[in-house]
């Protein structure tokens, strides 16, 4: 591994070790899906829209022909493609996988790979784990298999020798995507999987402990043997780096993107330490899905370190191609109707120098996991996965409302309690891992984590930490009296002084739980108001608001009038329409379930 960096990721966006700043804005093209002759005008339309960084995936089942043998000729020639892209004056990330998804059966992986037996994940029940993906279902692949990591590495020694030399400043690839998604092929039951012989051996490596995994419910080992999960992805993700690292490839920065889950049931900081840089989240959604949009973007927003989600945007798909519609750029390299907005974005972003602001939120709301385990552990659906039981929007606490045990689904009702009565308030908050850096606790001025009866031990000493430091911490309405295992906390469960609790009768008082944490984050007459719609302030550098976000909630079309200071004015960057303040208030119509993005200019 080459020590010296030639690029790394930073707050800013991506920075070459030249001293160039480029924004971490990435399009998506798959060279092996389009006509080899028309990379060169996919590519200048990926430029004129503003992007100066394309983004592809590597699939290994595309150019594997046989084991030990791949094909790089024809459109399947990376190498091309890379000198390609470099002579279009972009850089670009690679991502190779081993798991890439991208619409491919099989994810990517070659047939004999899903097919081997030693390298298959295995269920509770002692079969094979499969992925119900279409056109075809198959079998995922174990990463904690030796046999696996083998062939994986393998492959990933042939990427490198193809893209090695291609690194910056040599060429064009300035980044990497470490693996894809990864959350057990969204198989995150807690007696699902996996069960592979090597997975048993990681267990208990990690644990100490010499019993087998449960495959059924165990009030000893399941949550124990949930929590182990997370270590399980961690030092998958891991692997996966020291296997680029091998290839030549550990000079350039690198990444990994989590799937679009609820906070609770992906970790971003173990994903971040595991591949030793920004872990984000992906997304996918429809209009309806404003909610899970918006609790997905203020964890990425208040957990990703050390890039946060104002500054990397990858869009998915810009140029066409199978199993893909509607994107910017067709195959031939020709725009569509997408691709006019794609730009005018690229150039308001810019504008107002987007990546360079930060999201005013002086709030910490701490996403904890000593609940939502124990709701995994005792699901009455078990092993059907969170993931799927998510969407049949069970109730108030969604899949928790499946936990044999009661205390997940009143906890993920007081995380929603708090959110709601913040956002009610006009204070502004982020969702904290309790695992985050703590530079992601800092300049908060005030941390809530809603506790009942457990609460992470490790989290618990943190707010000792913060309270200690100064930083107004408010718990409760429970004083905690166990761990996360659901052991006694003991000496540890003292409250620590200065903390404030929950009133329990706040859970049905959303107005006085609003009014209480406004008084306690300071907050109590914020300058910029919209009551009943959901406002963002972004400030620059130097604590100058520059830009707000306004989103409308509900499933109907609505004016949201807006209280701000006197003198501004507001503009849509994409319509053009202008407001100025009149009596220190003005009114912005809104869409169903849409968000605008307005910036401050002089009166």
């Amino acid at each position: 591994m080459d020590p010296r960096p030639r690029s790394e990721l930073t707050e800013r966006g991506l920075r070459l070790a030249g001293g160039r700043e480029v924004d971490f804005f990435t399009a998506e093209i798959h060279y092996w899906r389009l006509p080899r002759s028309a990379w060169g005008a996919c590519l200048e339309a990926v430029k004129d829209l503003g992007f100066e960084i394309a983004s592809t995936y590597v699939p290994w089942s595309v150019h594997e022909t046989a084991a030990g043998r791949t094909d790089w000729s024809g459109a399947r020639d990376l190498g091309a493609f890379l000198d390609e892209v470099e002579r279009a004056g972009l850089l670009c990330v690679v991502k190779p996988g081993p798991h890439i998804n991208a619409e491919l059966t099989h994810f990517g992986f070659p047939e004999r790979i899903v097919r081997d037996r030693a390298m298959q994940a295995v269920s509770g029940r002692g079969t094979p784990m499969w992925l119900p993906a279409p056109p075809h279902m198959f079998p995922v692949p174990s990463y904690a298999s030796q046999a696996f990591r083998a062939a994986a590495s393998a492959w990933l020694a042939e990427v490198g020798r193809v893209v090695a030399p291609r690194l910056v400043p040599d060429g064009p690839v300035a980044a990497l995507q470490v693996d894809n998604e990864f959350q057990s092929f969204f198989r995150v039951g807690a007696h699902d999987g996996d069960y592979h012989p090597d997975a048993i051996a990681w267990w208990r490596e990690e644990t100490g402990d010499e019993r087998d995994p449960p495959r059924a419910f165990d009030p000893e080992l399941s949550v124990k043997w949930v929590a182990f999960k997370e270590v399980y992805a961690e030092r998958a993700l891991a692997w996966v780096r020291r296997a680029l690292e091998d290839a030549g490839l550990g000079a350039v920065a690198r990444y990994h993107n989590a799937p679009p889950s609820r906070p609770e049931l992906v970790h971003l900081p173990r994903a971040a330490h595991a591949v030793g840089g920004p872990a984000g989240l992906d997304f996918y959604h429809r209009a309806s899905d404003y909610a899970s949009v918006r609790e997905r973007a203020l964890y990425l927003g208040g957990t990703g370190w050390p890039l946060p989600i104002a500054a990397g945007l990858a869009f998915f798909m810009v140029v066409d191609r199978e199993r893909w519609y509607g994107a910017p750029v067709s195959e031939t390299g020709a725009e569509r109707p997408p691709a006019d907005f794609l730009r005018r974005l690229l150039v308001a972003l810019r504008e107002i120098d987007w990546t360079s602001l930060r999201r005013r939120a002086p709030v910490a709301l701490v996403v904890s996991r000593a609940e939502s385990r124990h709701a995994i552990a005792t699901s009455a659906a078990d092993p059907l996965s969170p993931v799927v039981t998510e969407l049949l929007r069970l109730g108030a606490a969604g899949a928790a409302e499946l936990a044999r045990d009661p205390a997940p689904a009143l906890h993920r009702r007081w995380m929603d309690a708090v959110a709601g009565a913040l956002d009610e308030a006009g204070v502004g908050y982020e969702l904290v891992d309790e695992d985050a850096p703590d530079a992601r606790f800092d300049g908060r001025r005030l941390v809530v984590a809603p506790t009942l009866a457990r609460v992470d031990r490790g989290l618990w000493r943190r707010l000792y930490e913060l309270a200690a430091r100064g930083v107004r911490v408010v718990v409760g309405p429970d004083r905690p009296e166990r761990d996360e295992l659901d052991a006694p906390l003991g000496d540890d469960a003292a409250l620590p002084r200065r903390v404030g609790l929950l009133r329990p009768a706040s859970l049905e008082d959303r107005a006085g739980l609003a009014r209480d944490l406004a008084q306690a984050a300071g907050e109590t007459s914020p300058a910029f108001r919209a009551p009943a719609f959901h406002l963002s302030v972004f400030e620059d550098p130097r604590g100058s608001v520059r830009a707000l976000t306004l989103g409308n909630p509900a499933a109907d079309a609505a004016d949201a009038d807006m209280t701000l200071p006197a003198g501004t004015c507001l503009v849509d960057p994409f319509s053009g329409e202008r407001w100025r303040e009149a009596a220190g208030a003005v009114r912005i119509p809104l869409g169903a379930r849409t968000v605008r993005l307005l910036t401050i200019v002089p009166g």
